[in-house]
Parts: C-alpha cells; structure tokens; sequence
C-alpha cells in the first residue's frame, strides 16, 4: 500500500513561481497578495487537493 506525497506549501509556492511567505499569506486570506496571485494561489491548492497539516 503506497501513499501518494502529499503537495507542501513549498510545491505549492514553486508551482506559482512566488515565495513560501506569499502562499501562507494567499492560504491565509492576509492582506499582501495581488488577487491575481491569490486566485492562482488558491487554483493550485484546490486542484493538488492540499489540505493543512
């Protein structure tokens, strides 16, 4: 039985070509993140099925 990796914040940041910091903000809902980003952000997220720790 194999478990498939579960997508960090790190991957999820590589994948948007933005910071660490930049997801944890978009993840969050705090403020410094264009909407743009934060769509793309949240876009990756949901299609990856990430889900916090």
């Amino acid at each position: 039985m194999s478990q498939a990796k579960r997508i960090t914040i790190a991957d999820i940041a590589r994948l948007a070509g933005v910071s660490p910091g930049a997801v944890s903000f978009a993840l969050n809902g705090r403020p410094g993140v264009s909407e743009q980003t934060r769509q793309r952000i949240l876009d990756i997220a949901e299609e990856n099925q990430w889900q916090p720790s």
